[in-house]
């Protein structure tokens, strides 16, 4: 076979293309190739290279991602030690306890007061008789009661029994109607007198107690009011 021997054009060459074809081959025939204006191109140029393919997506794999470095446990504070329950002290007692004290004159001349109107009564129960007797009676009755629940809440609060020594029993002076007057107005303003006191303490026991002895006087006063009004 002969070495130049032309390569035949392919079928689908024709008019200026086979012309064209003829020509460029016979000058590489000629001039052994040096030259031919065909020239290699790199692989990385060539137009079937997958970067120049329309439509080619290269595949690169991802790097491995990086280790995640595992958070450390929180620590737990331990649990602080529960504190030891404080002991109550005695000036913590609001009933009937010693911060009361500063209401120990007052309750002494409650006291008084109240021994002082049993006196009173238990007087007018002896100079009178049958309905009014037994109601000052009632009444003297009432007032020692009185006198002692104010005693014990002293007792209670100070520690110290007060109660006074009998007295010589009252004399009465005037008439019986002025003293009358006399006692209803005496237990309008004891009754006064307790509810102020309530107001100003703040131990919750002895203001409950002036409020109840409030309500004996006024109780005291309506009695004396209806006995004035039978006459």
């Amino acid at each position: 076979m002969e070495q130049n021997q032309m390569p035949q054009p392919g079928p689908g060459l024709c008019g200026s293309d086979r012309e064209i074809f003829e020509r460029v081959w016979g000058r590489v025939t000629r001039s052994g190739g040096a030259e031919s204006p065909i020239e290699p191109v790199p692989a990385a140029e060539w137009p079937h290279a997958p970067q120049y393919i329309q439509g080619y997506m290269p595949q690169v794999t991802a790097p491995e991602p990086a280790p995640v470095p595992a958070m450390p446990a929180p620590v737990q504070p331990e649990p602080s030690p529960a504190p030891e329950p404080r002991r109550a002290e005695a000036a913590d007692i609001r009933c009937l306890g010693p911060s009361s004290a500063v209401h120990g004159a007052e309750l002494q001349a409650f006291i008084e007061d109240e021994l002082g109107d049993h006196r009173t009564y238990t007087a007018l129960s002896r100079r009178t008789a049958g309905q009014a007797s037994r109601t000052f009676a009632s009444m003297a009755a009432d007032e020692k009661r009185h006198a002692k629940r104010l005693s014990a809440a002293y007792f209670l609060i100070s520690g110290v029994r007060y109660w006074p020594a009998d007295r010589a029993p009252v004399r009465l002076e005037g008439t019986y109607l002025s003293t009358l007057r006399s006692r209803f107005l005496g237990e309008q303003k004891g009754e006064a007198e307790y509810r102020a006191a309530a107001g100003r303490t703040e131990d919750p026991c002895l203001r409950e107690l002036y409020l109840e002895l409030a309500e004996d006087e006024n109780a005291h006063g309506w009695m004396l009011r209806g006995m004035l009004e039978k006459m």
